[in-house]
């Protein structure tokens, strides 16, 4: 699971901050005891309107989706969330950190590659709890909130 926090670009702000809630609320079902640290702080981000995505992330989501009625819901809901464009400057950025990181023995898959490098090229903080992006934050400038437990 990831998402991208940060200053969202201001037109593409969403109109109505609930919605944004009402997706995340959706997110945290997949440990709907746990992660209460992560809960925490979307929350925060949320009523702060401070969350970003890229339509990496949004796949990512609905491909999870249980059935046709959950993946309609979190398309309808993930519309509301500022994206940050996946350009042709990041697929070939994520290229070469993909081979970077092959060359020190990681294998870390291409959409993985692609939202660390949306971070990283529009200086926002990966929210996750995925092992690869910790070992990009090793190898990269990415910021990153590790969300893993420990």
């Amino acid at each position: 699971m990831s998402f991208i926090s940060g200053a969202s670009p201001p037109q593409q702000r969403a109109d109505d901050p609930g919605d944004l809630a009402r997706f995340f609320r959706g997110i945290c079902y997949l440990r709907p005891h746990g992660w209460k640290d992560l809960k925490k702080a979307v929350q925060q981000a949320l009523s702060d309107v401070k969350v970003s995505t890229c339509w990496v992330v949004k796949a990512e989501v609905l491909i999870g989706a249980r059935d046709d009625a959950a993946f309609a819901r979190l398309s309808d809901n993930l519309r509301v969330i500022p994206e940050v464009p996946v350009t042709a400057e990041v697929w070939a950025t994520a290229a070469r950190l993909g081979y970077a990181l092959r060359r020190q023995g990681f294998m870390v898959p291409l959409p993985d590659l692609l939202i660390a490098q949306v971070a990283i090229e529009g200086g926002l903080v990966l929210w996750h709890a995925d092992k690869h992006f910790e070992q990009i934050r090793h190898f990269s400038s990415l910021q990153a909130r590790n969300f893993l437990p420990e």
